[in-house]
């Protein structure tokens, strides 16, 4: 039998922050100072990130300043001979991705229980013929070691972050109050604020996911409505390695099976916010055709938990007119899913107000599960949320950024 335990609006205090006798300048300096060392000078110009692809495939990207090719050696021998290292690369159509800016591997883990050891190497291009290729000396990046996406235990244990607009100095001052090292961290939407550029996206996606992959752990990033806006919303999977390809996936990692969903935009298709250039009412329908098959699927039934982490919450609470088409949709056409899956947790954003939703008490209408959202900025509003499972208990902890807990909730087998 499953019992659920709640506990809100406490003030648990964990392990101080490093820095919390500074003043908060001092502090947002330094955290700034830990997202701009991933932009280095030369040809590797942001060292490489780590996106989760599944339970035993990771992703790793880096940018270079010239047009070059790039592999990446790891290993997850131990100790500080690693022996032969192994070489990953991108092909797509029988090509190696080469002559760009924006290099990837697609790493295999022999054991996806254990760390590996990665880094990337780059050679500029000097020349592209058609029946040769000129290239100057390689050049390798830092020596990053990842964590497994989920230890073999059956246990995983992941971070969500979400509504960070473009402040990614707070990365660095909201990890630490959340405990013990993670698996892997989830940016859940609005991290950028309608990225205009390149520059932009490197500054607030790509150096904060390098951070991350300098922290010892992977990422997966969910867009919210703020990464579908701006001049360079379309390039965004530019820089990311994404399962299958989509902004939505499906994965089982340790004994949970983690749905990461796009919610999309939170107005209609012609809402002249949009000049007439988004396409998301045909977008949700094929992601919610797939979801209908997720749920059916051996995967999503045998799992002992299922999580979902959605930018967008399902807000049961707010009346019709309170509530945006994007929320509606989440309400009207998702949550009837979750409900149908025995959904037992979902974690959002995009609100800017950290709050639990219980289940409704209501059960006709369905929302059989609770709804934990994230804060925004600034900092002292700032959350990130813990969950961490294993085959007997599923946990999600909401931190505020002072490392009181704000929120929590288990469910046991």
């Amino acid at each position: 039998m499953k019992k659920n335990r709640w506990v809100l609006g406490t003030a648990v205090w964990v392990a101080a922050l490093s820095f919390a006798q500074q003043p908060a300048d001092e502090n947002e300096a330094a955290a700034k100072a830990k997202i701009e060392a991933q932009r280095t000078d030369g040809l590797i110009r942001v060292q490489p990130w780590v996106n989760v692809l599944g339970p035993d495939r990771l992703g790793v990207v880096w940018m270079t300043s010239l047009p070059a090719d790039g592999v990446v050696e790891w290993t997850q021998a131990a100790g500080s001979e690693a022996g032969a290292w192994q070489k990953a690369w991108y092909s797509q159509d029988g090509l190696r991705q080469a002559n760009g800016t924006v290099q990837r591997a697609v790493v295999r883990l022999d054991d996806p229980s254990k760390p590996v050891r990665l880094r990337a190497i780059s050679r500029p291009i000097v020349q592209f013929g058609s029946n040769r290729v000129v290239f100057d000396g390689a050049v390798t990046s830092r020596t990053v070691t990842v964590s497994a996406p989920a230890r073999g235990s059956g246990k995983v244990s992941f971070l969500v972050f979400n509504d960070i607009h473009s402040r990614s100095h707070l990365y660095p001052q909201l990890a630490p109050v959340a405990g013990a090292p993670v698996d892997f961290v989830v940016l859940n939407g609005d991290v950028l604020q309608d990225p205009p550029n390149e520059e932009e996206v490197a500054a607030h996606l790509l150096q904060p996911m390098a951070w991350f992959a300098s922290q010892s752990t992977p990422c997966f990033f969910l867009r919210g409505n703020h990464e579908t806006r701006g001049a360079h919303a379309r390039h965004l999977k530019d820089y990311l390695l994404l399962p299958d390809g989509r902004y939505y996936a499906a994965m089982t990692l340790g004994s949970a099976r983690i749905l990461f969903l796009d919610s999309g935009e939170d107005k209609e298709d012609g809402h002249r916010e949009y000049s007439g250039l988004v396409d998301f009412d045909a977008y949700i329908e094929e992601e919610l055709a797939w979801l209908k098959l997720e749920i059916e699927s051996e995967a999503f039934k045998r799992a002992s938990w299922r999580v979902v982490v959605v930018h967008i919450p399902p807000h049961w609470r707010r009346t019709e007119g309170q509530v945006p088409l994007g929320m509606r949709r989440m309400c009207d056409r998702f949550a009837p899913l979750f409900d149908e899956g025995n959904v037992d947790v979902v974690i959002s954003g995009h609100t800017h107000q950290a709050e639990v939703l219980e289940p409704c008490p209501d059960p006709g209408r369905g929302f059989r599960w609770p709804v934990f959202i994230g804060g925004a900025h600034p900092l002292e509003k700032a959350t990130v949320i813990r969950v961490d499972a294993s085959p007997e208990t599923l946990k999600v902890v909401r931190y505020q950024s002072d490392g009181s807990v704000g929120a929590e909730w288990s469910k046991q087998r």
